[in-house]
């Protein structure tokens, strides 16, 4: 009689396993409620708390001149003026109005340290912020050391569960990204030291839409 050799003890192992395995699932599971804590209180105050707790600014705009006003004084402060890359029409019609310089085009991206980008969702229970690859936003975070978001207070959802119902019958595109704040690490003192990455980054949110 032949011995058995030891990946036919551990296949025989497995076939046992496989056998005494329990039965699958119950398909009583609760697919379609959030996981999430309910979000409480306003939405757009609990955001901006999380999101300022990540290391972000918020820029709070009610009108169209109120905005305009708000990246004249960013760029100035910043000495942003040339620095500026955004591919969003609606963003760029705002830097037009506000006579902001900026870039749009791919090659310019590696040229310019400060993104300005448009959001898809913010996430009210973590302060994060979701965007899709038609708002170039890969590219931005990738090269730029300046995050400058755009959004409106009526894109504030309670959590990543509200926004990807919210995904059914919108335009579909290639990914989907969520920003969860300014990279870091610990060092062996336990200090913590900047990651990779952008290193500042702003929300201007607004009260209202960007038309």
């Amino acid at each position: 009689m032949d011995a058995i050799t030891p990946k036919e003890n551990i296949f025989r192992r497995i076939r046992e396993a496989l056998v005494s395995a329990p039965m699958g699932a119950s398909r009583s599971v609760d697919l379609e409620s959030s996981v999430y804590p309910e979000a409480k209180g306003d939405l757009a105050v609990l955001f901006a708390e999380k999101f300022i707790a990540k290391g972000g600014r918020i820029v709070y705009c009610e009108d169209i001149e109120m905005i305009l006003q708000s990246l004249q004084e960013l760029v100035r402060m910043h000495a942003w003026d040339g620095r500026i890359f955004c591919v969003d029409e609606d963003i760029r019609s705002l830097l037009e109005f506000a006579s902001i310089e900026y870039g749009c085009r791919p090659v310019e991206a590696a040229l310019k340290d400060v993104g300005f980008c448009a959001c898809r969702w913010l996430l009210a229970s973590e302060g994060s912020v979701v965007f899709d690859s038609s708002q170039n936003g890969r590219r931005v975070l990738a090269q730029a050391g300046t995050l400058v978001f755009f959004a409106t207070v009526g894109q504030i959802v309670p959590d990543m569960h509200h926004a990807l119902k919210q995904l059914k019958g919108t335009p579909k595109c290639s990914s989907l990204s969520v920003w969860t704040g300014l990279s870091c690490f610990g060092d062996i003192d336990g200090d913590v030291l900047p990651g990779l990455g952008p290193q500042d980054m702003y929300m201007v949110l607004i009260d209202g839409s960007l038309e």
